[in-house]
């Protein structure tokens, strides 16, 4: 796995033939090398939705997933990891980012297709919406095949806007589902040259050091709002809060440290308008498109959404309305403008995890798959140095983000601006495993699980930084491994060996995914006439593409270049200037005001001086001082570039697309529309 940043540690991307991608984009390229990575699932024929006519037996009577249809194990086991720490006092009620650093371990060894494994990470909301977070930076360590078959989790660096819009520019072009979005919905700016951070996550390295017996492998990582895009200095007690907020996620790995990726400020509240009457319409009035309404209110949000009617225009006409003064989305509390919301939970999240169980001669047999917790010390990192951040973090680098800077002043770091996160709570020691019941599961897979999974966790605080710990303190070092086979004896799990259970239960087992996400590129063709004739809805989809277009040597290298990761999934991209990447096609248009040619000069520039002064080996964040070595995680060497030859400053790789060796394309785009219906585009 070609990790991450090691400055150069990879050899040149080899290049592919533009005759051949003027032809047909998606065929120009041959496929990855390497074969399916399914490993399909072993289960009793009732256990599927339907099996295939002359489907194969595995052993007696159980059947492959191969030559079935939805199988389903009939038992569930949930993971427990129990520990709270939340935002502290001396933070504030503004809250500028949050830091922490994560062990980087394997989890499982076979991921289900259940759910996505949330192995530890952070959720960062804002106050604009009454029902939840209208604007969410999320992600952490992750698993799910759909990225790729990784032996360690990725780490997913991303966000979702709009409440959960699935034009959210989760990766870099591509939402949620791995669908292509629209021009006109990208938020996400590409700050590293010499990492490129792929749609399907940040891997590690498959070969490296697990370093067991010294704690494991740590990835440094942080969301903090830092003053690229407009700063200025922000003091939030005396309401000094011109300053422009881009959040930005910041690494630190042993083989490349900085920034990597950006929010646009303008992101968080594009179109914010029409986004809320859209929402008023459906949710108040259950209006549909094409409809009319007698209402003069309902009305008016329906001319606005139709282009009708202007923001100056529609808002005097409903500023009185109940609904508007309840519900209607505060763009003065987006990403952009304001500090996030003070509650930002890290943890896990986790969907449970298959559970077979055979009865044979009045005997129960339990076959569970446990999670593989660090266990080798008494105390095994998990998340170490967690700390959040107010305006100070901001405040350090107006300066140096200002034009003409001086280069003295980009010295500055996170080192002492962030506050160790308060523990809430530990939770009560459980067992490692207990049993709840042998009912099978219903149409909720995630409720009501047979089995727990506990393990033990403590968090706390000490010499100023807060860390979460695997603590096995209280638990001899030959119990710290949950066994595969058991017996139910009067409702009590009693570890068996394999020899000692029936032969046909060694058999069963769940499946993982059978194909990755290969994720399209966007000069593809599309196909966006998929909605029914019978909508006699005049609709025309505004699905846009221009922003990748590329014909102009100074601002674009056509060439489109390979990297190969360690799990075989091959990465295409782009060198783009800094200010003529797809982001910025989408901010001028929208924001011509803002994003002015003279703007977007004084952000190239800053970006080279920062291309010169964070070069890849810089660490801003403060590493933990707890651990004896402190032993970084190496990213994948493949996600590592070296700029091309008069490009080393201020152009930066983007992704063109991705594909795996057993993957399946995603041609679909992310289309919006409303209980069924279409509707134009934000």
């Amino acid at each position: 796995m070609c990790a991450a940043l090691v400055l150069a540690a990879c050899a040149q991307p080899e290049t592919t033939d533009q005759a051949a991608l003027a032809e047909r984009s998606d065929q120009s390229f041959e496929t990855p090398a390497g074969g399916s990575g399914w490993q399909p699932g072993v289960y009793l024929p009732e256990h599927c939705a339907e099996v295939f006519a002359g489907a194969a037996s595995v052993f007696e009577d159980l059947i492959s997933e191969a030559d079935a249809v939805e199988c389903v194990a009939p038992y569930t086991a949930h993971i427990s990891m129990g520990a709270e720490v939340v935002t502290a006092e001396a933070t504030g009620e503004s809250v500028y980012g949050v830091s922490q650093y994560l062990r980087v371990y394997r989890l499982l060894d076979t991921v289900p297709t259940i759910g996505q494994f949330g192995q530890w990470g952070q959720w960062i909301g804002s106050e604009a919406h009454h029902a939840g977070p209208y604007n969410s930076i999320e992600g952490g360590l992750f698993v799910a095949d759909k990225m790729g078959r990784s032996f360690y989790p990725k780490y997913m660096a991303s966000a979702a806007t709009h409440f959960y819009s699935p034009d959210s520019d989760t990766g870099g072009g591509w939402g949620f589902y791995e669908r292509r979005i629209s021009c006109d919905v990208l938020g996400r700016i590409t700050l590293s040259n010499r990492m490129v951070v792929p749609p399907h996550l940040i891997s590690f390295d498959e070969d490296q050091d697990p370093h067991e017996d010294t704690g494991g492998i740590l990835v440094g990582t942080s969301w903090v709002a830092l003053p690229l895009i407009d700063g200025a200095t922000r003091n939030d007690d005396t309401g000094e809060t011109e300053g422009l907020l881009t959040w930005t996620f910041v690494i630190d790995a042993d083989n490349y440290s900085g920034p990597l990726i950006a929010y646009a400020p303008q992101h968080w509240d594009m179109r914010m308008t029409r986004w809320n009457a859209l929402d008023m319409l459906t949710d108040v009035f259950e209006w549909l498109p094409g409809e009319t309404l007698a209402d003069p209110a309902g009305a008016a949000l329906v001319e606005h959404v139709e282009g009708e009617m202007s923001e100056e225009e529609l808002l005097p006409l409903i500023r009185n309305e109940q609904w508007y003064l309840d519900w209607w989305a505060d763009p003065t509390k987006t990403h952009g403008v304001a500090p996030a919301d003070r509650y930002i939970p890290t943890g896990i999240e986790m969907p449970p995890v298959p559970v077979f169980a055979l009865e044979e001669g009045g005997r129960t047999f339990v076959k569970v798959f446990p999670p593989k917790a660090p266990s080798l010390l008494d105390a095994e990192p998990l998340a170490l140095n967690i700390q959040t951040f107010d305006s100070q973090v901001y405040n350090r680098f107006v300066d140096a983000f200002a034009p003409e800077s001086d280069a003295a002043l980009w010295s500055e770091t996170f080192e002492g601006a962030g506050f160790p996160s308060h523990v809430e709570r530990n939770m009560e020691r459980e067992p490692l495993i207990s049993f709840n019941h042998l009912d099978e599961r219903g149409e909720d897979y995630y409720a009501n699980p047979n089995i727990d999974f506990t393990i033990p966790l403590l968090a706390y605080t000490e010499a100023e930084e807060t860390n979460i710990i695997f603590d096995w303190s209280q638990t001899p070092q030959g119990d710290r491994e949950i066994a595969t086979y058991f017996e139910l004896i009067n409702d009590a799990l009693i570890p068996l060996q394999e020899a000692d259970v029936p032969e046909k239960l060694t058999f069963m087992k769940y499946g993982n995914l059978e194909s990755p996400a290969n994720l399209r590129n966007h000069e593809s063709e599309l196909n966006l006439d998929i909605w029914p004739e019978e909508f006699d809805y005049d609709y025309e989809d505004t699905f846009s593409t221009q922003c990748w277009a590329c014909d102009d040597p100074e601002g674009c290298d056509s060439e489109i270049h390979e990297t190969t990761l360690d799990d075989g999934s091959v990465v295409r991209y782009r060198w783009y200037r800094f200010k003529d990447q797809p982001v910025f096609w989408n901010m001028k248009n929208e924001f011509p005001d803002i994003y002015t040619p003279e703007k977007l000069d004084q952000l190239q520039a800053t970006i080279e001086t920062m291309h010169r002064e964070w070069d890849g080996s810089t660490n801003l964040l403060e590493r933990p001082s707890s651990q004896r070595v402190l032993e970084l995680a190496e990213i994948d060497q493949g996600l590592l570039l070296s700029p091309p030859a008069g490009k080393e400053v201020g152009w930066v790789p983007i992704v063109w697309e991705v594909e795996h060796p057993d993957g399946e394309w995603i041609d679909d785009v992310a289309m919006p529309e409303i209980d069924g219906v279409p509707y134009p585009r934000r």
